[in-house]
């Protein structure tokens, strides 16, 4: 879906698209954000609940660096 939603930017916008920023949707956490993060045109993501606690959001950090 993420390169889709990029393939589509960059019909309407040119190559500025490769520049945008595109999120996942739904909810990242320490057991899904390496993963989630390793896709191609998966820039960043949503943190709920994996945020309220430094032990959750911690490997969700680790993930990103």
């Amino acid at each position: 879906m993420h390169a889709a939603l990029r393939a589509a930017l960059a019909s309407r916008i040119g190559v500025e698209a490769d520049a945008m920023r595109i999120l996942y949707g739904g909810s990242m956490n320490g057991d899904n954000a390496a993963e989630l993060l390793a896709l191609a045109d998966v820039d960043g993501g949503l943190v709920g609940g994996a945020s309220l606690t430094a032990e959750k959001f911690a490997p969700v950090i680790a993930a990103a660096a």
